[in-house]
């Protein structure tokens, strides 16, 4: 009964961890570049069930352990990793916003200047600050592959699918696109940013940028409802469990034996 117990409440545990996940996947569905997250679960380390041999010179005693078979103590999250597939790309017209048909993600100066560090993201959404750099919607600016922020001025610029961004006055810088080959690596760092080790990045030669788009959230939306309805339903069906070996357990304690 103990076991029972210890069973459904590991899968209670993975439920909620799942619908956490996929209350936040829901929540970011109109998050721009935003990437959805799925729990990973396996089943606890089997336990060989072993039994007393008995045995010995002169009548019965304990001697080693013989196999019985297998048992295990429910499921548990291993992890969480995260779906890099691509969103749909929407248009929007304007000029500052660019989207990434390929692989890759845009470079980010997150730190200030002169602090160096560099954040990736898949959300395009730009505009100008004060100075003519290009920005997101936090204020960092976006940085080309010589490792400096770009900066369009005030006039209109282009940017090719190669991520060649050129101004009005003829200047022209590519931007910093970066590739990741093992993308478990990456850490989500919040606001649509990802983290990596250094020296980790591979420059992306084709990265098939598209000015005047943005890149939707990859989030299905139904397939995530249906998951909530299923998790819902799931985590009822073991509450009743945990209940029924309740109703058990005080069975054995309160009227098993009891003296009358």
């Amino acid at each position: 009964m103990i076991r029972g117990l210890f069973t459904a409440a590991s899968g209670l545990g993975v439920l909620q961890a799942r619908m956490d996940t996929t209350s936040n996947n829901l929540a970011n569905v109109s998050t721009t570049g935003f990437k959805q997250d799925r729990v990973q679960v396996a089943a606890f380390p089997d336990l060989l069930l072993q039994e007393r041999i008995r045995g010995g010179v002169g009548g019965p005693g304990l001697g080693g352990w013989a196999p019985v078979g297998r048992t295990n103590q429910g499921a548990v999250v291993t992890g969480v990793y995260t779906d890099h597939g691509t969103g749909i790309l929407h248009e929007t017209g304007r000029e500052t916003d660019l989207a990434l048909s390929g692989e890759g993600f845009f470079a980010f100066e997150a730190g200030g200047a002169g602090e160096g560090r560099i954040l990736y993201s898949r959300d395009g959404e730009l505009h100008r600050d004060s100075e003519g750099y290009l920005v997101n919607s936090r204020g960092h600016r976006i940085l080309g592959e010589s490792g400096e922020p770009v900066q369009v001025g005030g006039g209109s610029f282009t940017v090719s699918p190669e991520g060649v961004v050129t101004t009005s006055d003829g200047g022209e810088e590519r931007l910093m696109i970066m590739d990741f080959p093992d993308k478990t690596k990456l850490i989500k760092e919040g606001n649509g940013y990802f983290s990596a080790p250094q020296g980790e990045g591979v420059a992306v030669e084709n990265p098939g940028v598209t000015q005047h788009f943005l890149e939707k959230s990859n989030v299905d939306v139904a397939a995530e409802m249906v998951n909530m309805i299923e998790i819902v339903r799931a985590y009822e069906a073991v509450q009743k469990i945990v209940q029924a070996h309740d109703e058990l357990m005080d069975g054995a304690i309160n009227r098993v034996g009891t003296v009358k």
